[in-house]
């Protein structure tokens, strides 16, 4: 179509090839032929590098630019409307029939215009009734019948503007039936498949019909036992010949053998193969697999993911037995483990008779390593449901402990622990004394021995598989392998990680007392705590706002103790507050001699402390202003009772009178001599 390029209209190329010159090569001679005289065709702008040749329109013979159409002379309410709709593209390119067949290359032309047209419609519909609004025509009647119109002649116009053309039927009434379909039917975007027409959907049919395929797969996967896909095939001939009777359990409905639209015969082998068919074994398989592990294996699709690079970012766990029995009842201790996947290390490990005693001290025992060795908790976590879909809301909340919570339900390939445990169990433990080989192993070589069972001390198992997690984590890096695993997890923590957020999870996994504050000091656990907060004793403001909450009351601690029986973290649980932290109380020796340069820190924190408090109660004390108060309140009901023979105060009713004194301003000043020695005579 031609276009605007500054103040010339000009056609690319492609208007121009194959319709009218039959090469490039013949465009070009044309274009030089006329190069230097003032007529014929002429060319204003070179192809090349990403650039377009473009040829001038008005230099064009005639009968091209009719055939080609001049936009300027074109005058049709719909042109500047029109454009290809990418969604139609998109939609009549990927459409598939039931079958899978695509859509033929000149119907999907057919449709991607016909639906382009119908938008630039609707565009105009749209403009138009706001034309009719200004002029006060407030009825609409008759403007689609005046769209319809509009669509027919636009048919002129699109083979000149587009080299293409509409197939919307003319008559109104059968444009109807297309436009409201295709506007009215979907709530949001258009329905494209509304303009695909009903004789495709038939020639592309599939032979067995829908109900067909429902009731086969409902024979083969919906009855109480298992059949065989033979067996689904008699079943369904019997059906047809009324000699079976088949009731849906959801809707009570007796399936009709007689409707032969639905139900139609098939040979066996044809019933096998469709049974076969990914579509529905997917279904069928999901249904009767007891074995979740392998139905995903079989049908669900896996994710390709890259190594995580740096430690800290997430953190997998799940519970493990070492293969090894340490009594005849053929038990198994139980392990908790978490792995550090960026260092591949093993960073938290707890072991018990059951699994179900030992999760929270798995999470109790994660604090205390990461603690003591001085790394904030992972950014991520990977866990199984089983055991830790209760905590979802408390410290497993997304925030609380880790940033990110995934918990699998039975997806055991969704966590990379389980590759882990896999390498523990055949390249670490395979060679000791009393390994149990899988039931089901596919390798000859891990399946089961002729030789007797024997059983292992729990303490040896134990303390076998703490030797394991040693050797693994002093093991070469599978990408640094100048590196420990322990030494990548120790180096190159991920700078992102978060300082542990003990108050979302300690009063869920901390321990629990019963105390109260006197004068600043609790007592806790055989010893004396100050208060503070994030690890350190407060001071000035902030510790007057705590003691106006815990001061002479009781309230609970929330506690955890280290991998050394010490106070790990203490905190105050008070008014439905995590109000503030436990510190140790500082202590210092009384001797100056004796006073080390951590005690004399202490010694000043101590004093600061301690001056807070008397600040505070000096401050409270200055703002007390004395009063006098005049109690009228009667401590009797009467004065029947007297003591004869004490004196009492009689009010008398007589109102007070001032007395004036009288003043005399004259004074008369007599110089006597005393006769009292003076005590300057003592000194004559």
């Amino acid at each position: 179509m031609p276009f605007q390029w500054g103040n010339i209209l000009v056609v690319t190329k492609d208007e121009l090839i194959p319709a009218y010159f039959n090469t490039l090569d013949s465009l070009q001679k044309k274009i030089q032929r006329y190069r230097n005289v003032p007529f014929g065709i002429k060319q204003v702008r070179k192809g090349g590098n990403g650039r377009q040749m473009l040829i001038d329109f008005d230099s064009l013979p005639k009968e091209m630019q009719d055939s080609i159409g001049d936009p300027r002379k074109m005058q049709h309410p719909m042109i500047s409307f029109f454009q290809f709709d990418p969604s139609a593209v998109r939609y009549f390119t990927d459409f598939r029939f039931e079958d899978g067949t695509p859509l033929k290359e000149n119907f999907k032309q057919e449709y991607i215009v016909n639906a382009s047209v119908l938008l630039a419609a609707e565009r105009l519909r749209i403009a138009r009734l706001e034309e009719w609004k200004k002029l006060k025509k407030s009825s609409g009647r008759g403007l689609l019948p005046s769209i319809c119109t509009d669509i027919v002649t636009f048919n002129e116009y699109l083979p000149k503007l587009f080299n293409v053309s509409h197939t919307i039927p003319s008559s109104y009434r059968a444009f109807d039936r297309i436009w409201k379909p295709y506007f009215n039917t979907f709530e949001h975007g258009y329905n494209y498949n509304s303009l695909i027409s009903g004789k495709l959907k038939n020639q592309n049919r599939k032979l067995m019909t829908d109900e067909m395929v429902s009731l086969l797969n409902d024979i083969f996967a919906g009855q109480e036992y298992k059949p065989s896909k033979t067996q689904v095939a008699n079943q369904y001939k019997a059906f047809l010949n009324g000699e079976l009777e088949i009731i849906s359990h959801d809707t009570g409905e007796v399936y009709n053998y007689k409707d032969q639209v639905k139900f139609k015969e098939i040979s066996e082998s044809s019933i096998i193969a469709w049974l076969g068919k990914w579509e529905n074994r997917i279904g069928t398989y999901a249904k009767r697999s007891g074995d979740r592990q392998k139905l995903m294996q079989e049908f669900i699709p896996w994710h390709k993911l890259t190594k995580i690079k740096e430690a800290g970012t997430l953190i997998s766990i799940d519970d493990r037995q070492p293969p090894f029995m340490y009594d005849k009842n053929r038990n198994r201790v139980w392990f908790y483990m978490g792995i550090d996947l960026g260092s591949e290390a093993w960073t938290c490990w707890v072991h018990g008779k059951t699994k179900e005693g030992i999760i929270k001290e798995f999470y109790r025992q994660m604090i205390r390593n990461y603690s003591e060795w001085g790394f904030n908790l992972p950014l991520g976590l990977e866990c199984e449901s089983s055991l830790n879909s209760s905590f979802k809301d408390t410290f497993l909340r997304n925030g609380a402990m880790f940033d990110n919570v995934n918990i699998y339900a039975n997806r055991a390939r969704s966590k990379a622990i389980e590759r882990k445990f896999e390498e523990l169990r055949y390249r670490h433990e395979k060679s000791r004394l009393g390994w149990m080989a899988r039931p089901h192993a596919r390798k000859e070589e891990n399946q089961k021995s002729a030789e007797d069972e024997v059983f292992i001390p729990y303490d040896d198992i134990v303390d076998n598989s703490l030797n394991d997690i040693e050797t693994w984590n002093n093991s070469p890096h599978s990408v640094y392998t100048d590196k420990t695993r322990w030494e990548v997890f120790c180096e190159m923590q991920n700078k992102n990680t978060q300082p542990t957020n003990w108050s979302a999870f300690l009063p869920y996994l901390g321990k629990e007392t019963i105390s109260s504050c006197k004068a600043g000091i609790i007592n806790f656990r055989n010893t004396t705590y100050v208060l503070g907060l994030d690890g350190e004793l407060v001071l000035g403001e902030e510790l007057i706002r705590l003691m106006r909450y815990v001061e002479g009351k009781e309230f609970r601690i929330f506690w955890l103790d280290g991998n050394n029986g010490e106070t790990l973290k203490a905190m105050i649980y008070y008014d439905d507050m995590m109000l503030c932290d436990l510190v140790p109380h500082p202590e210092y020796s009384k001797s100056r001699h004796e006073r080390s340069e951590q005690g004399e820190i202490n010694r000043k924190l101590m004093s600061a402390y301690e001056n807070t408090v008397n600040s505070f109660m000096a401050q409270q004390k200055r703002e007390i202003e004395q009063i006098t108060i005049i109690d009228h309140r009667k401590k009797t009901l009467n004065n029947k009772f007297q003591i004869s023979g004490r004196k009492r105060y009689n009010q008398t009713e007589s109102i007070p009178q001032e007395i004036f004194f009288e003043e005399n301003p004259e004074y008369n000043y007599e110089k006597i001599e005393g006769t009292a020695r003076s005590w300057k005579s003592n000194f004559k």
